[in-house]
Parts: structure tokens; sequence; C-alpha cells
């Protein structure tokens, strides 16, 4: 099910932006084109993907994510369609979310990509809403976000990621409620499958145990991408790292506010195509009682949890 021009209105993006992107890795069409032809080929001799199907679209993105790298791009599939079924609660129970219009699909958080592409990235924005740890689920947090990623790999372009993190609203208490099995698993399908380029992360409004809260996300997520996080302590500090025409108006931006981003992916999420394509999304996933030659289990998450530090 495709939306007009390849375009979803989430994650819009110009021709020129395309392009730029495509000329910084080096890419043109023709070499594009004939890789996707050659991944296709790998994928369907896969017994423990191919039925599952995969589209261009999405080994485009996984080449830019990849940087051209035909071998990366392989292993980046193979670890997508492989932790996407080791994580049923994340990817598979969609259709009670989607379908239940009773209930608002964000509660304790706000997120939202911004329209506007700052440098190539994608600047998407993380609220927390409520103080109350009791009313606030990393498996929901997560599967919406999920969700997100999966119409991005068909239809956003950029070269990577920029996070704005707001956290005030979160303790000590957020942190002890965080399933550690949730987490390590986020962490597998975001950096070994979906592989997105994380340019920086921005911290805004830490409280004073802002720190435990980055210790605990150490646990699970790259040095590297731990590395790129900067804390603000102001929005003029902010801004001197992203311009108001990238950011919300909850932060001096000149974008919506967050809660009118809220209530267009409320609304997007409820439309006929998006709710079709993010069911049949659910579906990409491995069977891998089909994989040859290894148990996937094996070493999986191992030791993974003997000791959390939250110093």
């Amino acid at each position: 099910m495709a939306f007009k021009d390849a375009r979803h209105p989430l994650y819009p993006y110009t021709e020129e932006e395309k392009q730029e992107i495509r000329k910084e890795l080096g890419l043109k069409e023709s070499t594009i084109q004939d890789d996707i032809d050659a991944i296709l080929d790998w994928f369907n001799k896969q017994p423990h993907m191919m039925d599952a199907g995969i589209s261009r679209a999405i080994v485009e993105r996984m080449l830019i994510i990849s940087k051209g790298s035909l071998e990366k791009t392989k292993q980046k599939i193979d670890c997508f369609y492989k932790y996407r079924f080791l994580a049923p609660e994340l990817i598979q129970n969609r259709e009670q979310e989607l379908c239940n219009h009773q209930n608002d699909i964000w509660t304790f958080i706000r997120q939202a990509a911004m329209p506007k592409l700052y440098k190539g990235n994608r600047v998407s924005v993380f609220k927390f809403m409520e103080s109350d740890p009791c009313k606030c689920n990393t498996d929901s947090l997560f599967r919406n976000t999920f969700m997100l990623g999966d119409i991005r790999l068909t239809y956003d372009y950029m070269l990577g990621d920029i996070w704005l993190l707001d956290i005030k609203q979160v303790g000590i208490g957020h942190v002890l409620r965080a399933n550690p099995i949730t987490m390590q698993k986020t962490a597998h399908i975001f950096q070994e499958g979906m592989g997105l380029r994380v340019a920086a992360i921005h911290v805004l409004n830490a409280p004073i145990l802002g720190q435990t809260v980055l210790s605990f996300m150490k646990q699970f997520f790259k040095p590297k991408i731990m590395d790129r996080v900067m804390i603000h302590n102001s929005l003029e500090e902010l801004h001197k790292h992203l311009p108001k025409q990238y950011l919300p108006m909850d932060y001096g931006g000149d974008l919506p506010s967050l809660e009118e981003f809220k209530e267009n992916y409320e609304k997007e999420f409820r439309s006929t195509k998006t709710k079709q394509y993010l069911l049949e999304c659910s579906k990409l996933i491995s069977n891998e009682s089909k994989r040859p030659g290894s148990n996937i289990y094996d070493n999986y998450m191992s030791g993974s949890f003997k000791k959390l530090d939250l110093d």
C-alpha cells in the first residue's frame, strides 16, 4: 500500500535533499538500482526471510544507512528481521492499539519528527509528560517508536537522526520501572537492525538524577552513540546547536507545538492507509526455524543483565 509519489506526510523531504544525501555518500541512481537488485537476489535466497518479503524502498534506505556497502546492508537486513522476530511484544501486537479508537496511542510522552531536515538529518523530539512512573510503559513507548521507524524505512530519506530529549519529568522511579529485557531488545533492533546513525542527542531539563538516567541508557547503547549526548541548561544554549526553524514552539521554535504534532500523529495512525501499512510491516520478521547453520538463541542477550550499574 503506497502513498502518493512514495512520500508520507509525517516525513517530508525534497528531491534536492534526496540528491544531496546521495551525493554526500557517493551514490548514483544507476549504482543504487543495481545494488538493490543484487540485495533482492540475495534476500530471496535466504530461507528464513524470503517468505516475509522486502520492498525496494526498504532496501534503498538500508543502503543509505550503510553508506552504500552491500555487505553491511545484508547484515542489517538479517539483524532487522531476526531481532524483530525476537521481540513480538514490540512488533507483532499492533492491531489492538491501532484499532482501539477509544484510547490515545501517545499518552505519557510526546514524540514527533520535525518536517524539515537539518543538514540531512531528521530531528526527533521526545518529551516525557508524566511524573508518575506508574503511568509510564516502556513497551508502549518502543512499540510506537518502531511503528514510526517502519514508516521511515520506506518513506523517509535522511543521513541520520538528531534527538532532543526533554526529561524534566523523569526520575529514578521511571528508571526502575524500565524493563531491562525490553531495553535490550530495543537496542538490538535499533543498533544492529535499523542501524540509524545518531548525529547528536540533545538533553533538556535534566533533573538532579539526569546522570542516573543517562547511566542507565549506557548499559544498552553503544559508546559512540552516548558520546554524542549534550546536556543543555537553557533554550538559548540549545539554539546554538539546533536553530529555531527545526524545533517546535515548545522549545522556542518556529514549528507547531508537540500537542499539534500528537493530534496529527493520532489521526494519521488511525487512517486506513497508514494503519494497514503498519499491520503489514508487523509481518517483516524472520522464520528462525528455517535459518541455516546456526541457532540465534546462542549467545543472545547472554550475560546482559548480570549487573545494571546506575551510579
